[in-house]
């Protein structure tokens, strides 16, 4: 499998598996080119050009013919995209509305990001260690802003699809992180793009927010009895020996 070249951090699981699609789509494309370049391509490339030469002047057939080939060749080789690399996106902007709290957190906060799970393929996004205890937190990117993110009959939906598995998975993974730290973990959602109401939602024991609102809601989160920066510091030394990076 295709390796991102990126340094482990946030993402870097998702974007490698971006990469990994991205170069499988690649070589079908230059297969693609192979026969239709100069089969369907050339062709009509020269035709185009000898037709506007004959017309106006030689520059104009030249220059005609040239873009008709610069667009040919975008349309073999346009990307699909990928929710793969949309997630990993994500991810590396949650990682940035993290950061600050580490930075000017005096040894108050810790944050990893993109920690393998044991014994499972899957991997969690982002563990926010602070005095309100450990945080397990998720990132979505849902990039339609014309679909909301709302409740009905107390369950989540994104738009006209519902997220009761989405948030299973959550919780899931939120409980993987408090067998490893021996500590129950909240679960939070921070969702990219979509519109969370202000203040968030709470669905299934999960709190969903917008992702903006991260660092604020973490620093209004209960203090939790004994987490000072001692416990802090090896609760994360805890974790990073524990949950391996996954990228």
């Amino acid at each position: 499998m295709t390796r991102s070249r990126r340094r482990p951090g946030a993402g870097a699981s998702a974007q490698a598996m971006a990469d990994t699609i991205r170069a499988a789509e690649r070589r079908k494309q230059h297969r693609t080119a192979a026969w239709a370049i100069p089969l369907l391509v050339a062709p009509v490339v020269l035709g185009i050009g000898f037709f506007v030469a004959a017309v106006t002047s030689w520059h104009a057939g030249l220059a005609v013919a040239a873009v008709t080939a610069v667009l040919a060749l975008r349309r073999i080789y346009r990307s699909k995209g990928s929710t793969w690399a949309t997630g990993a996106a994500g991810e590396r902007r949650t990682r940035w509305i993290l950061a600050p709290l580490v930075w000017c957190g005096l040894g108050r906060w810790a944050v990893l990001h993109d920690r393998q799970i044991p014994r499972s393929r899957a991997n969690l996004d982002h563990i926010v260690l602070g005095k309100c205890g450990p945080v397990y937190v998720d990132t979505k990117t849902w990039k339609s802003r014309k679909a909301k993110v709302h409740l009905r009959s107390g369950k989540l939906w994104y738009g006209n699809h519902p997220q009761k598995d989405s948030l299973d998975t959550v919780l899931w993974e939120a409980s993987r992180v408090a067998e490893v730290l021996g500590h129950p973990v909240q679960a939070v959602v921070a969702v990219h793009y979509a519109a969370v109401p202000p203040g968030g939602l709470i669905s299934q024991g999960v709190t969903i927010i917008q992702s903006s609102e991260l660092r604020r809601f973490l620093r209004a989160l209960p203090k939790e009895p004994g987490w000072d920066r001692r416990r802090i510091a090896a609760a994360y030394r805890l974790a990073d020996t524990q949950l391996r990076p996954a990228g």
